[in-house]
């Protein structure tokens, strides 16, 4: 046998192979360091001051029948800022600005009729009317937005008749401030 010949020349390249099965998923790498401080954000808005916070609900538990006096309530369940007076049944605006007042009444069953007015400094803003039959019940409501200026005063005044009021408290009065006016 002779020598072993030198290595013959590179052949030409294979075709590509087909591609083989996905591999593991590697290890988590280190945490990275931290980035840099972002921008400042927006100033955001202001939050609403207290004095701005009004709004209040009182509720009749016990009849009421004082004709021509301002209708006092039994139970005050909301009086956020104290302008509602519970003693009075006045609310007093403690700034200038647009309200929003409703009341809901249930006639009292041992009258025939009921008017109950709204009052702003002594005028008359609206009427609520109620008419059933002595022995029966009847439900009235109605709603104001007002402009009122600091001092102001809103309230119900009795006309005739009577209320009704128990542990159900069918008869409502409930105010709030809107918005604040130059």
């Amino acid at each position: 046998m002779g020598n072993h010949g030198n290595n013959g020349n590179n052949g030409a390249p294979g075709t590509e192979g087909s591609k083989g099965d996905k591999g593991d998923k590697g290890d988590l790498g280190p945490r990275g360091e931290r980035g840099n401080h972002g921008p400042k954000g927006e100033k955001g808005h202001p939050g609403i001051p207290t004095e701005l916070q009004v709004a209040f609900m009182a509720s009749m538990a016990t009849h009421f029948s004082n004709q021509n006096s301002g209708i006092i309530f039994s139970s005050v369940e909301t009086n956020i800022g104290n302008f509602f007076d519970v003693m009075t049944g006045r609310f007093g605006a403690p700034v200038n600005g647009v309200y929003f007042f409703t009341f809901n009444m249930m006639k009292h069953e041992d009258v025939e009729e009921v008017y109950v007015y709204l009052m702003h400094n002594g005028n008359t803003v609206f009427s609520l009317y109620s008419y059933e039959s002595k022995g029966k019940m009847d439900t009235s409501s109605n709603s104001a937005v007002l402009k009122l200026a600091k001092g102001d005063e809103v309230w119900l005044r009795m006309g005739n008749g009577a209320l009704h009021g128990d542990h159900q408290r069918f008869s409502t009065f409930a105010g709030f401030l809107l918005f604040e006016t130059k």
